[in-house]
């Protein structure tokens, strides 16, 4: 079996584009050839160091694809023909994507070729949300090409997509994402930490980790927690990119991020929410911190859910999407999205635990993160591949 797994990126590692690296790795060191393609070009910062990288780590061979960030429609075409004379040259069976942009151009490319696809489904697909241009042409794309095959990060997401697409049920199986070891091997750092952020010992620490976008509730956790900080001694630490956003681009996501900052100055709240940005150390920040808020309003599963289990740090999240499926069987509290008083309610009620039954909420959160460990996930797309290639579909 020779595989190319196609991402988009591998020089700043997003949930998706980890996954997709980590499968290349995994499945080399199983002894099955796994290459790197990246859809864009190689003279990027970081790429030439990433790369070196990658085949430092066993890696057999990483490309290139050459297409610029936002590249004109007509230079599809020929990313689709180079694709297709890469995959002919290096006799590839299988191609893996992960993301829109590598699944559309491998559903054209692999046409009648002897190659098949795997694609994955890392969002949750609805017919009730707005559909723009690209959305349908890869719908349309995903249809046309009847020898992909498909795995969602959910039950939940697979369900969606089922409907969504109008594919054939049997076409779609369910692989949840994976948790990188380094959460499952976390120590706490409380005292560096506050000193760090200048937090006093003695207060609590509410943690998000995410993408700074509407879907993810941002706007409902500030409206949840900012009243209560002072009086619960509690700081709430928000990580992603905030200044990510380019100006003129998804308008209304900057216009939610200004309005928040503007929120945290006008209620005097900038002593005790934290905007940290892209941080390197998220391990860290788990284990020191004492509870992970997820109140996203779309969720197709959730990875941080499970990398704050495995950190030994109790969540408090929305009742939406696959994200019931990554927290059951812990005591994990979940609300509907939308509802600041429901959250307020849920994190002060986790804050409030005892030290016996917050043992027994961490003890059983580790116990569900175990289900997502890098080995499991890769066992289930080996099968997949194995499946894919004998037709068993």
């Amino acid at each position: 079996m020779k595989v190319l797994i196609f991402t988009t990126q591998f020089y700043q590692l997003g949930g998706a584009e980890r996954l997709s690296v980590e499968l290349a790795e995994e499945l080399n060191q199983r002894g099955i050839h796994a290459d790197i393609l990246s859809l864009y070009t190689e003279d990027l910062p970081g790429v030439a160091e990433a790369t070196a990288a990658l085949l430092r780590k066993g890696i057999p061979a990483v490309h290139f694809l050459g297409m610029r960030i936002h590249p004109p429609l007509l230079s599809l075409v020929s990313a689709v023909l180079k694709l297709r004379r890469l995959i002919r040259e290096q006799e590839y069976d299988l191609v893996e994507t992960s993301l829109i942009a590598p699944s559309v151009l491998a559903s054209w490319a692999t046409r009648g070729t002897r190659a098949r696809q795997v694609a994955g489904l890392h969002d949750v697909f609805s017919r009730e949300r707005p559909i723009s241009k690209k959305y349908l042409f890869w719908r349309y794309s995903m249809r046309l090409n009847r020898h992909i095959r498909f795995y969602a990060i959910s039950d939940n997401a697979k369900r969606h997509w089922i409907e969504y697409s109008n594919t054939a049920p049997e076409r779609t199986c369910t692989i949840y994402n994976d948790i990188a070891n380094d959460f499952f091997d976390a120590s706490p750092e409380r005292e560096s930490l506050r000193e760090e952020l200048r937090i006093p010992p003695e207060a609590k620490v509410a943690l998000f980790v995410g993408r700074m976008i509407k879907r993810k509730g941002i706007d409902t956790l500030l409206d949840a927690l900012g009243p209560i900080l002072p009086t619960e001694n509690l700081y709430l630490l928000y990580v992603g990119g905030w200044d990510e956003i380019p100006e003129g681009f998804f308008p209304d996501e900057a216009v939610l991020v200004a309005r928040i900052k503007q929120q945290i100055a006008r209620e005097g709240w900038a002593e005790r929410v934290r905007l940290l940005g892209r941080r390197n150390d998220i391990p860290r920040l788990m284990a020191s911190s004492d509870l992970l808020v997820h109140p996203a309003r779309i969720e197709g599963f959730g990875m941080v859910l499970g990398e704050a289990l495995a950190a030994g740090l109790p969540v408090v999240a929305t009742n939406v999407g696959g994200i019931p499926e990554v927290l059951a069987g812990t005591d994990s509290l979940m609300v509907p999205p939308d509802d600041p008083e429901a959250l307020r309610e849920a994190v002060l009620k986790t804050l409030s635990r005892s030290p016996e039954e917050a043992a027994r909420a961490v003890e059983k959160g580790r116990k569900r993160a175990g289900d997502f460990r890098i080995s499991t996930r890769t066992d289930s797309m080996k099968n997949l591949f194995d499946d894919v290639l004998l037709g068993k579909f």
